[in-house]
């Protein structure tokens, strides 16, 4: 059968409320959005989702890898590439960046459903992701959101089968951006709604539910894009749909609008939500609405949410002052580290580096990282890949409070992995105050420096999630 084989989605740890943001800039300022790390950007949380979505699936069976994002790191420059990559996918692989409108998401996932049925990939995952900059102190700071999910679609044993989808195209200006432009524009929001949110979504949805021979009560959840929470909740009196089918808690109102990421993020909200023979309905949202349709099987009911999006909700934690934000996003000058790029060492390191591959000696079992040519234990010549465990405990750990961080001090861990291996790397998402021996830790793929004019990415350390 064709369907959804797994699904991971990625929400940041940090929340910028508007309480925070009204203290700078007036207001009431009521809600919250989720707010990527300085050291994070759409790829590193394409890579998150990608591999909560890979948990427990044969990376070797994946022929296709899209990367969907209006902000991807590089205009010019295989992103998707660089994501199959560090999910340690094949090479013999067909990879493909999707953007400009905001339902690529969608459009990704349909494509990659079109290449399993047309017998292209066996597998083929999906990741879409935003980070969208906006102007300090405008209505859209507090309201757009930073996430990513992931999808991954096969023929097998599938937790959703795949039933249909519609895709209505309109030439519609509402928000865009041109190229060189740093922040995003918007126009009328009453002109926006009412002749583009209220008439596309309804269109894409009346037309998958007459392809499928459906009725509205037919279905079980429904996940739907929307600029912001107030809206969201005035769209579900449009779309006409039973109080029933709506999301417990929608993404949305935690955080916020995340762009091509939001409907699939609501997809695996809904999935966590689901039980057998549930049917999911998808809407996404960008010049024209894509509606696509699921029904859940009785593997659904045996998935494990424990990095599901309900949980990486419940973890997230306020920004401390507005200023941290400036910082993050690089609104007032910072100090960065320039370091140098060898593309050469990048390219001869690229296992180590992205794939996470260390060494392990076959005469006494020791695991080395980085690679070497001979064992650091008993000096033996025969070594073989060893693909390394991302968790592991504290060992040591120090602060240092000279780096330029925007986010100081800069905590240097060295951890002992599961399985064998000593991993020396930065520590992020933490409360410096909270590090301590023994701290379980888990490693994520993330923006190191920035050399050569090159986003340079490489692996730090974070406490393991908890609620």
């Amino acid at each position: 059968m064709l369907g959804i084989l797994g699904i991971g989605a990625y929400i940041p740890r940090y929340r910028l409320s508007g309480k925070i943001a009204g203290q700078v800039w007036g207001g009431g300022g009521g809600g919250e959005r989720a707010l990527a790390n300085y050291d994070e950007d759409s790829l590193t949380m394409a890579v998150e989702a990608s591999l909560n979505a890979l948990e427990g699936q044969d990376p070797a069976r994946v022929g296709a890898c899209l990367f969907a994002s209006t902000t991807p790191p590089y205009a010019e420059k295989s992103n998707a590439t660089l994501l199959a990559t560090v999910a340690d996918l094949g090479t013999e692989i067909l990879t493909a960046d999707l953007g400009a409108s905001l339902r690529c998401g969608t459009t990704a996932l349909r494509m990659a459903l079109d290449l399993v049925k047309a017998g292209t990939a066996s597998h083929a995952l999906v990741a879409a992701a935003e980070m969208r900059m906006v102007a300090p102190g405008t209505e859209l700071e507090t309201l757009l959101g930073d996430g990513a999910a992931a999808v991954l679609v096969g023929d097998g044993d599938p937790i959703a089968t795949f039933e249909g989808a519609c895709t209505v195209s309109h030439e519609f200006t509402d928000i865009w951006r041109k190229q060189g432009d740093r922040y995003l524009q918007i126009g009328d929001t009453t002109f926006i709604r009412a002749y583009g949110l209220d008439k596309h979504l309804p269109e894409a949805v009346d037309g998958l539910l007459a392809k499928l021979g459906l009725k509205r009560e037919d279905i079980a959840k429904v996940a739907y894009y929307a600029p912001d929470f107030r809206t969201h909740a005035a769209l579900a009196r449009q779309l006409k749909f039973p109080e029933s089918a709506m999301l417990k808690e929608p993404v949305i109102g935690k955080a916020g609008n995340t762009g091509s990421a939001s409907a699939l993020l609501g997809l695996a909200s809904a999935l966590e939500e689901a039980r057998r023979g549930d049917r999911i309905l998808v809407v996404s949202y960008g010049n024209g609405a894509e509606a696509l349709c699921v029904q859940a099987t009785e593997r659904i009911e045996k998935v494990s949410w424990e990095r599901g999006v309900s949980a990486q909700i419940a973890l997230g934690r306020q920004l401390s002052h507005y200023g941290k934000f400036l910082l993050f996003r690089r609104h007032v000058e910072t100090e960065v580290i320039k370091a140098f790029t060898s593309l050469p060492t990048m390219v001869r390191e690229e296992r180590q580096n992205f794939r996470l591959y260390g060494q392990k000696c076959q005469e006494c079992g020791a695991v080395s990282y980085p690679r070497r040519h001979l064992c650091w234990k008993c000096s033996s010549k025969n070594l073989t890949d060893y693909k390394l465990s991302r968790h592991g405990k504290v060992f040591t750990f120090a602060k240092d409070h000279l780096v330029p961080n925007p986010d100081p001090p800069t905590v240097m861990v060295s951890a002992d992995l599961e399985g064998g291996g000593r991993f020396y790397a930065q520590l992020t998402d933490c409360d410096p105050a909270q590090v301590t021996f023994d701290m379980p830790v888990e490693l994520c793929f993330r923006r190191i420096h920035e050399g050569e004019e090159l986003v340079n990415y490489f692996w730090k350390f974070r406490p393991l999630a908890s609620p």
